[in-house]
């Protein structure tokens, strides 16, 4: 009966994904240039009728979003339209952390035992020993490799990483992509606002998010230099697609 029970779990939140990312009209919004503009103009205008329950609201948002698969981008880039730079970063990691523990526990609870006979065998049994040996600096490699978040979450859930160590080293992983993000959204926000002549764009406050933005290109191939530090075999690399 337990079984059955997961399985329909597993076939209802797949139909739900699947409605969410392709049917609904959340679709349109999320995965084109002028529909996630409106969506985002739209939403920031929402949260700011809010009031004093606008940080509460938009954290269960983000994590309820993160679980149907929808692009962290998304919500991180209205969190720093909306909060600012420093409150804006505070809720995006704290959304996308619960987000991301939903994630892995759904994982590790629907899935994991339909997927231990085949992590069990040859290749993917080495792969999910050497992630559960590694898992925390695997976690924040993968991370800082920009991994798509939702995706990884999964994966791990799946994995025989433990828990502490894929909730700590997400928490470290993800706050340099996010950081990039909300500051960027948040000093491109001023500037529109505060806009004179060309010499604003000089600013320290828009020039230093521009400039991490800018510099987040580089961290995948500099991390790669790295990699055995971080324990990262081939066989992982292979199945995160993050080869040179």
């Amino acid at each position: 009966m337990n079984k059955i029970f997961k399985y329909l779990l597993l076939v209802l939140f797949i139909a739900a994904v699947f409605y969410v990312l392709k049917v609904s009209p959340l679709s349109e919004y999320i995965f084109t240039g002028g529909g996630r503009k409106i969506f985002m103009e739209k939403f920031s205008g929402y949260m700011q009728t809010l009031g004093i329950w606008a940080p509460f609201m938009f954290v269960l948002i983000y994590a309820v979003s993160l679980i149907f698969f929808v692009p962290a981008s998304v919500f991180t880039s209205i969190g720093g339209i909306v909060f600012g730079p420093w409150f804006g970063l505070f809720l995006n990691v704290t959304g996308a952390m619960i987000g991301g523990t939903i994630s892995f526990f759904m994982a590790r609870y629907m899935l994991r035992e339909i997927a231990s006979k085949v992590l069990q065998s040859g290749h993917f049994k080495k792969l999910d020993d050497g992630a559960a040996e590694h898992g925390f600096s695997i976690i924040i490699y993968l991370r800082l490799m920009f991994v798509p978040y939702t995706y990884l979450n999964f994966a791990i859930g799946l994995s025989k990483i433990k828990f502490k160590d894929f909730f700590w080293a997400t928490l470290i992983g993800v706050i340099p992509g996010l950081a990039v993000i909300t500051f960027l959204m948040s000093a491109v926000k001023n500037l529109m606002l505060t806009y004179k002549t060309w010499l604003d764009v000089l600013r320290p406050d828009i020039l230093g998010p521009l400039a991490l933005f800018i510099f987040s290109f580089f961290i995948p191939a500099i991390l790669k230099h790295f990699k055995k530090k971080f324990n990262i075999t081939k066989e992982i690399e292979e199945e995160t697609e993050i080869n040179d």
